[in-house]
């Protein structure tokens, strides 16, 4: 959503939330009962380099993915790199750039046919394209209408299309705007400012996605809090108007782990940190449900990153703990329906950030990556495969 989709600060940050929306593909053939399901151990991506990762993503329906690496060198340089990778084998396929110097890259994603990654160079930020993806070059940038001291901060997911939401914030003012773009197309609508409904620092950095039906961005954010008095907001902002509507139901208590979103049914699905909570919006109605997440108990068990799929009409959500103890925690993947039933349980899964990571899905092959962490290093070392 690092989800694939990032937030984009003085650094390279992990991404941590993205919505996902309508992908044009095949219909299913198949049923659960005729699948195996679970986490794939034997499909394991690691870098060429064996840093670091700061970033990845999944060609949604093809069959090649991207990465970000980082090593830290001896001379205080740091080796950055991004990749290609075979999803089926976990095969680094191709080198796309490589630097030994202070420079960064972050892979932001896969937009329709085109991929992006975050260049970091001498202080500042250039979005590098592979436009196709499947060029295996950069050969472009997307060059967001970024204001003096503002800095880009989310955008929406990856997810078949080349449009997307995202927005920028400056601490200097305090305020954030939120725009559209088609990343292909390097074109972009006008900023709108969320000064009526930023409270403190509740929509200030809220996580986003996009509705491409009714042509919003749905934000979900909540106040900091440490005791459970507060509930999550949502906020629908039309990006060609720039009308905002904020409302909540009441529900999902606490940090606002994970968003996503179904642009046909209107079904928002959120996951929140304090109560361990699977909260479903209808949008449209402005209200909703929450169901609790399998094996909660403490913070450590709540869900993180929502991840869509439009193909099954699922949600997909990771969680860091099943069992509430740091030291053996068992992460699960859990697919919803958008009724809120639990479908399947991903078990094998190795150990993943405590922080919502990204889930990188390709529905058409029922397939999804995320990062696990390799001791002792205690980093994001690897890419872990499961099916679902």
């Amino acid at each position: 959503m690092l989800h694939k989709r990032f937030f984009l600060a003085a650094g390279i940050l992990y991404l941590s939330s993205f919505a996902v929306q309508v992908l044009a593909a095949p219909q299913p053939s198949d049923s659960p009962s005729k699948r195996s399901t679970g986490a794939n151990s034997n499909i394991l991506v690691i870098p060429r380099f064996g840093g670091q990762i700061l970033g990845y993503a999944v060609d949604p329906g093809g069959t090649e993915g991207i990465l970000s690496e980082a090593v830290a060198l001896a001379n205080g340089n740091v080796l950055a790199a991004t990749e290609t990778f075979d999803q089926s084998t976990g095969k680094i396929l191709k080198v796309i750039a490589k630097t030994e110097t202070q420079d960064d890259f972050a892979t932001q994603g896969i937009f329709g046919s085109v991929g992006m990654v975050l260049y970091q160079h001498k202080g500042s930020n250039y979005f590098l394209t592979m436009n196709p993806f499947s060029g295996n070059k950069f050969n472009g940038a997307w060059k967001p209408p970024i204001k003096p001291q503002y800095q880009l901060w989310a955008t929406s997911a990856d997810d078949g299309s080349s449009d997307v939401a995202a927005y920028q914030s400056s601490y200097d003012t305090g305020l954030t705007y939120v725009f559209a773009s088609n990343i292909a197309k390097n074109t972009f609508g006008p900023q709108i400012s969320l000064q009526s409904i930023i409270d403190v620092d509740e929509f200030f950095h809220p996580l986003i996605a996009l509705d491409r039906k009714t042509d919003e961005a749905v934000l979900a954010d909540s106040q900091d809090c440490s005791e459970p008095d507060c509930v999550m907001s949502i906020a629908l902002v039309n990006l060609s108007s720039g009308k905002i509507t904020e409302f909540t139901d009441n529900l999902g208590v606490g940090t606002v782990n994970g968003l996503a979103v179904d642009s046909n049914t209107g079904i928002a699905c959120t996951t929140t940190a304090i109560d361990q909570g699977a909260e479903f919006y209808n949008l449209a109605e402005e209200t909703g449900f929450e169901v609790q997440i399998p094996n909660a108990g403490n913070g450590i068990q709540a869900g993180l990153d929502v991840e869509f799929d439009p193909i099954h009409k699922l949600f997909v959500i990771t969680q860091y703990s099943s069992t509430g103890n740091p030291k053996d925690p068992e992460p699960r993947v859990y697919v919803y329906d958008e009724a809120g039933n639990v479908l399947e349980t991903i078990t094998g899964i190795q150990r993943i950030p405590v922080s919502p990571a990204p889930i990188a899905l390709n529905p058409v092959t029922r397939e999804g990556f995320i990062p696990v962490i390799v001791e002792p290093a205690d980093e994001a070392l690897e890419l872990q495969s499961f099916s679902y």
